[in-house]
C-alpha cells in the first residue's frame, strides 16, 4: 500500500521542482524599474551591460526602450545570456537565449510542466496562462508582463481584421 503511494508523491515532487527550473525566475519582476532588476541581478550575471534602443521599436515604449543583458544567468541549469527589455523604465519582456539543439527537449519539458501551447503561430508557442513562449528562430525562452501579452493579443486581432 506504501509503495504505490510513495511512488505517486515522489512523481509530484519531481515534477514540482521540474516546473520550477523553466517557470519564470522571481527576479523578473515586470513593471519594476530598470535600477530595481539592475541591482538584483548583479550578483546573478557573469556580465552585465544597459543599453538604450533607438528609435525604440518595442509596442508600449513612449518616451524610452532600454534592455539589460546579462550573461551567465542560470536559467535550465545552464548560465545562459538574457535580455530584459524596459518599456518607459517598466520590465515587459525577457528573452533566454538558448541553444537550438535544446530546443526538442525544452517543448517536451514544457508540455509535461504546462501542457499543451495556447497558440502555436509561426514563430513559436506560446503558453497565454503562464505569460511565456518559446521562439523557434531565434531559440529563446520568453516571458512577458500582462500589459505586454494584452499588447501582443491586441496586434494579433488586429492583424487578423478583429476589433482589439
Amino acid at each position: 500500500m506504501w509503495k504505490p503511494i510513495t511512488a505517486m508523491l515522489l512523481t509530484i515532487v519531481s515534477l514540482l521542482s521540474f516546473a520550477s527550473d523553466i517557470d519564470k525566475p522571481e527576479v523578473f519582476r515586470f513593471g519594476a524599474p530598470l535600477a530595481d532588476i539592475q541591482s538584483d541581478l548583479t550578483n546573478q550575471c557573469d556580465y552585465l551591460t544597459v543599453q538604450n534602443i533607438n528609435p525604440i521599436t518595442a509596442p508600449l515604449a513612449r518616451h524610452s526602450q532600454q534592455q539589460i543583458n546579462c550573461m551567465g544567468f542560470e536559467y535550465a541549469y545552464q548560465k545562459r545570456l538574457i535580455e530584459l527589455v524596459f518599456q518607459d523604465d517598466q520590465l515587459d519582456l525577457v528573452w533566454i537565449l538558448i541553444p537550438e539543439a535544446e530546443l526538442p527537449t525544452l517543448r517536451d519539458n514544457f508540455r509535461q510542466a504546462f501542457g499543451m501551447p495556447t497558440l502555436s503561430i509561426a514563430w513559436g508557442s506560446i503558453y497565454l496562462q503562464h505569460n511565456m513562449g518559446i521562439r523557434e528562430k531565434p531559440s529563446e525562452v520568453l516571458f512577458a508582463s500582462q500589459r505586454q501579452v494584452n499588447a501582443m493579443l491586441n496586434i494579433m486581432k488586429t492583424a487578423q481584421g478583429q476589433q482589439p
